[in-house]
């Protein structure tokens, strides 16, 4: 429930319904008879749904020896321009040497010059103030503000320098542009130092929409002791989409700081050709470690996979594909395609097989849909299929990708049976790494 202030709280609602929290730090404290209690020194709020409110004030007090006092949200008065007036007298707050709770919310411990992740623009981003709206007699989180104005203001040299940029352009930028990111999309990255772990207030919802690539990105942006946190927090799939969208180096990292049944639960959710890349770099024995704890299905496409080259299609190759018997309806495809929960994004074809697995041929989401849905599965396949063996060179698949713009190809055995497929991000990525080491090896002559 709301602690309510009464209305005197704020002069003018109308005219102040914002105010910066730069412009509330060290603003004197005085007690109901008007006493110096001391300076505000940080705002604790309670976590809500969506934007915290205001529960606290911190009063700091000394300078050599400084003490800290709490008061209740419910124990303010009056807050204006000049000064912060409470209800209850200075002989009533309690003092003492250290103010540090962990287990509270505060802005400027916990917010302000700190960094957040903005879920929004999928980005990692520093806090220069915050922007609090007066609302029912209470302060409430509004937006953060990471503006080089909010970040002189915070300094305390907003007035003189807006007084200069006035006499050298009054019209300028720096006058008006305010950047203000909503609070709703932003995720403090507050970090316990005992425990390193983060409490994440409004966390996977928000996580879970950001495209993996950018979540990579994000994770790397971060300082090193607040990506271990953020990682921990977070929930197994979006551990999944950073983990496979990080490099060799950092993952190694990770799974140094995880348990090994961490490790294991984000591997049983990665695709299989992500988690084969990872597994051939690792010592033998580590690999063999976790596959013997993983899911068995899981187990078993990665050790067949581990058994190929890498520069060959069935090291390529992601053993997550969709496949139909011959005899199956379109309309029963279309249903088991929509129901079914894919690690990654299909790569939009379906292939056709026999009761032994053999590749018969295969078909897009797009004939599908167009076609008559009692019909077989067979009868809007494309008239032919092309596919490349095991042990066929990266080159050959590229090569049949290009020629007939494949997003993916089928891998068959010596036996036409379907293994996997590759998709073209598996193949430009081997092409790109197959370009820059050649590229490294280019010894560059001096120019004349």
């Amino acid at each position: 429930m709301t602690n309510q202030i009464k209305p005197e709280l704020i002069k003018d609602q109308a005219k102040h319904m914002f105010v910066y929290f730069s412009q509330l730090i060290d603003k004197t404290v005085i007690d109901k008879n008007g006493l110096w209690v001391g300076k505000l020194y940080d705002i604790i709020v309670g976590p809500t749904e969506v934007y915290p409110q205001s529960n606290a004030l911190v009063i700091r007090k000394g300078f050599i020896n400084r003490k800290y006092a709490l008061v209740s949200w419910a124990d303010v008065s009056l807050l204006d321009e000049k000064e912060i007036t409470l209800k209850i007298e200075n002989a009533k707050i309690i003092f003492r040497e250290k103010h540090n709770n962990k287990e509270e919310f505060t802005l400027r411990r916990d917010i302000l010059d700190q960094q957040v992740v903005d879920t929004y623009n999928h980005k990692v981003i520093r806090v220069n103030d915050i922007h609090l709206l007066i609302v029912d007699y209470c302060l409430m989180i509004a937006h953060v503000d990471i503006s080089l104005r909010g970040l002189i203001r915070r300094l305390g040299f907003e007035e003189i320098t807006d007084i200069l940029v006035k006499l050298i352009n009054k019209n300028a930028d720096y006058l008006k542009d305010e950047h203000l990111i909503s609070w709703k999309h932003i995720q403090p990255l507050s970090v316990n130092p005992v425990s390193m772990t983060i409490k994440i207030n409004v966390p996977h919802k928000q996580f879970s929409n950001i495209p993996a690539a950018d979540l990579g990105d994000i994770f790397l942006d971060l300082a090193i002791q607040h990506q271990l946190a953020l990682f921990k927090a977070l929930d197994v799939n979006t551990k999944a989409k950073i983990f496979m969208n990080i490099d060799f180096k950092k993952q190694k990292s990770l799974i140094e700081e995880l348990k090994t049944e961490e490790t294991v639960e984000i591997l049983n959710r990665v695709p299989s050709d992500e988690a084969t890349d990872f597994l051939e770099k690792l010592p033998k024995d580590m690999t063999e470690r976790f596959l013997n704890l993983m899911e068995s299905k899981q187990a078993k496409k990665l050790s067949q996979l581990l058994g190929y080259s890498s520069d060959s299609a069935g090291g390529l190759m992601t053993a997550e594909y969709i496949a139909f018997t011959k005899d199956a309806t379109i309309e029963s495809v279309l249903k088991q395609i929509k129901e079914h929960a894919f690690k990654v994004e299909p790569a939009q074809f379906v292939y056709i097989v026999d009761e032994n697995n053999h590749l018969i041929g295969s078909t897009n989401f797009r004939r599908l849909i167009s076609a008559n849905p009692a019909d077989l599965v067979q009868n809007a396949a494309f008239p032919k299929t092309y596919f490349v063996h095991l042990d066929s060179s990266v080159k050959e698949v590229a090569y049949l990708m290009e020629k007939y713009k494949y997003y993916a190809i089928p891998v068959v055995d010596e036996n036409h049976i379907l293994q996997g497929i590759i998709t073209v991000d598996d193949i430009l990525s081997q092409l790109i790494a197959i370009a820059w080491r050649r590229l490294k090896k280019i010894k560059v002559k001096p120019t004349a």
